[in-house]
């Protein structure tokens, strides 16, 4: 019976246990399903190529002997195989590939395969996720059947488009504009469309970028609510949104004040995921009057994670991936010396309060073994009696401090810093990037970089010029840093000017490298105290 048909029969509490069930389960019974499902991914991981090629020809046989004789990888390990789509050499066929940005323009994309049961799993949690967006309190959500939803996903090979397909099969959903419509549509075009319809016929429920989500609300406002600014006919419009449409005009006109896309639409649910979502979760409650549910999620580890009712901490699913955790301390150890190898613990042997990097092994056929996702996380509770939840908590914090994410839009490495000031032929001999947050709590990426007295004195080494030569080659280099710009309106570079030989200076007085990208918050300020003590920051 698929959910449409349970929906239809009004049999919710039914339908909470199937999707929702996992958040009954206390630890041990959360352990048990990890455990037996990554023995179940081993028995195929252990009889493929991949398997040989990233276990280096061990046959890890127990939980146990995996953690200890399996490595911890990243893309890197699976590039060469996985970027030629080798479906010989995976655990299971692929029913289809997932595909994500990578580094700028010398390795622009990622890609994954997911099985048939990868994209089961997938629908599953992604119902679950609506479910919950939907819900007050345990048990009871207002999901229901021909729901209206507001297309802001990207679309495939991208994770976010995948969603409409494995959705069709259990739940009648009318999107706005139909998939097939908006796939042939530029994002922007698809999100006017999108607004458009939903400003004739209401709107339920959506997903997107958290970044994303607060930049076309903010739209909404700047463009205004006549159907000449945002597309719409009156005519095609239903009688309440008419009602409502001309309540929010005549409350905008005596108070003065815009019209918030909470004045138009009733939203069930809203669900929000990006490196930043901390960042736009109340701007967006503000503007829909709804707090949104946070999802993380990813290419490599499809949907990982949702908050409850509460919308107060990720709960990462028992079925996506197998999970391990290295503290934060043993991660930094790790980028100062990359041959230490960091130790790892499982979601039962977490600490309240401590910071960690997540680890994941893909289940059902997938490609991926104790892989390094590349995102913190803080586990904010170990259970939660007022959700009579048994279950860790999760609060993202960030990527790793050696990737500067901005607004989950865009990456940067120092590969990407390196190769745009290589073919900018700036003379930097020295720099490093620290990512911050301005007034409005928009990330950005504050660049330090050194010049000599010379280049400063010729008038060939200003702030403006750095940038402008920076942002040009960024774009060039890396393609969502334009989009960035173009679509979220947010200027993600900025410059300063430190003197020739401040990090060195640093460097040996306390006998230690500058990380370049993310120096600890005290190296920072020590390395500003001594390029004080010379010509000064500009």
């Amino acid at each position: 019976m698929t959910l449409d048909e349970k929906l239809a029969k009004k049999r919710y509490a039914e339908i909470w246990k199937e999707y929702c069930g996992f958040l009954n389960l206390d630890l041990s019974q959360y352990m048990d399903i990890q455990k037996r499902l990554l023995l179940e991914q081993l028995t195929l991981y252990n009889n493929c190529k991949l398997g040989e090629h990233i276990m280096g020809g061990r046959k890890p046989q127990t939980v146990e002997e995996f953690r200890a004789q399996a490595p911890l990888t990243t893309y890197d390990d699976y590039a060469d195989i996985l970027l030629q789509r080798a479906d010989s050499y995976l655990p299971m066929k692929p029913a289809i590939w997932v595909e994500t940005t990578w580094e700028g323009g010398k390795r622009p994309i990622k890609v994954a395969p997911y099985t048939d049961s990868m994209v089961r799993n997938h629908r599953a949690n992604v119902l679950a996720c609506m479910i919950l967006s939907t819900s007050t309190q345990k048990g009871k959500f207002s999901l229901r059947t021909h729901d209206r939803f507001l297309n802001t996903m990207a679309s495939l090979p991208y994770l976010s488009g995948l969603i409409p397909y494995v959705l069709q099969s259990e739940i009648n959903v009318e999107f706005l504009p139909s998939i097939k419509e908006g796939s042939k549509m530029s994002f922007s075009q698809r999100t006017k469309k999108g607004f458009a319809m939903a400003m004739e016929g209401g709107v339920d429920i959506f997903f997107g970028l958290s970044s994303v989500i607060a930049r076309m609300s903010e739209s909404f406002l700047e463009r205004g609510s006549s159907s000449g600014e945002s597309g719409f006919s009156l005519r095609r419009c239903s009688p309440r949104m008419i009602c409502r449409l001309l309540k929010a005009l005549y409350r905008s006109k005596n108070t003065g004040k815009p019209v918030y896309p909470k004045d138009i639409w009733d939203v069930k649910g809203i669900m929000c995921c990006g490196t930043d979502t901390q960042s736009y979760k109340k701007r967006i409650e503000e503007l829909w009057g709804v707090k949104p549910i946070e999802v993380f999620a990813g290419t490599e580890v499809t949907g990982l994670g949702v908050e409850t009712w509460s919308k107060n901490g990720l709960v990462f699913f028992p079925d996506a991936c197998f999970y391990e955790f290295i503290p934060l301390h043993e991660m930094e150890k790790n980028i100062e010396d990359p041959s230490y190898l960091p130790r790892t613990y499982l979601m039962d042997e977490l600490v309240e309060g401590g910071t960690y990097e997540l680890v994941i092994s893909t289940f059902k056929g997938g490609a991926f073994m104790r892989y390094r996702v590349g995102d913190l996380f803080q586990c904010i509770s170990l259970e939660n009696p007022a959700d009579d939840l048994k279950l860790p908590q999760f609060c993202y914090v960030d990527r790793v401090p050696t990737v500067i994410d901005i607004a989950g839009f865009t990456r940067i490495s120092q590969r990407t810093i390196d190769t745009a000031i290589e073919i900018s032929h700036l003379d930097i001999q020295n720099y490093f990037a620290v990512k911050k947050f301005d007034q409005e709590n928009r990330s950005y990426m504050h660049l330090f970089v050194e010049a000599s007295p010379e280049a400063m004195q010729q008038g060939a080494f200003t702030k403006d010029i750095i940038k402008e030569h920076l942002g040009i080659y960024f774009r060039y280099v890396d393609s969502d840093y334009k989009d960035l710009k173009k679509m979220l309106k947010v200027d993600p570079l900025q410059v300063s000017i430190i003197p020739q030989g401040t990090i060195e200076t640093f460097e040996a007085r306390y006998g230690r490298r500058v990380r370049r990208m993310n120096p600890s918050p005290y190296d920072v300020t020590e390395i500003l105290k001594i390029a004080g003590q010379g010509r000064g920051v500009v």
